[in-house]
This record gives C-alpha cells, structure tokens and sequence, in this order.
C-alpha cells in the first residue's frame, strides 16, 4: 500500500513538474512572437521567463571602491 501511495504522489509531482516548465516554454515563445511582430512593451508573461532564465554572473559587479580614510 505504501509503494502505491508512494508511485501516485511520485507521478503528481512529475506531472506537475512538467507542467510548470511547458507553461515556461509557452511564455518564452509567446514572449518571443510578440517581440518579433511588434516592439511593444514587456509582459508579465516575458518579465517573469526572463527573470527565472536570468544567468548571474561576475561580470555584473561593479568594481569595489576603497573608502578613502
């Protein structure tokens, strides 16, 4: 009985996972379309793709000043 409660919720959260990342494909595409067509403002729908796909890097930093004293 375990093991079959076990494999249901196994199957809910890969479903679900999948589920999250095709609404994340189609928003990235949506978003892509739309910016081809016309170059209007941003979505929500592209603001929140491009804000879970955003890559940090070093690069970013501003160099650090000393203080002066």
């Amino acid at each position: 009985m375990i093991l079959v409660l076990a494999s249901i919720i196994a199957v809910f959260l890969a479903g679900s996972v999948c589920g999250i990342f095709a609404m994340l494909v189609i928003g990235i595409h949506a978003e892509e379309r739309r910016a081809t067509r016309d170059r209007a403002a941003f979505s929500r729908t592209g603001a929140v793709s491009r804000r879970l796909l955003t890559t940090r890097t070093c690069d970013d930093v501003p160099a650090r000043l000393t203080a002066g004293r």
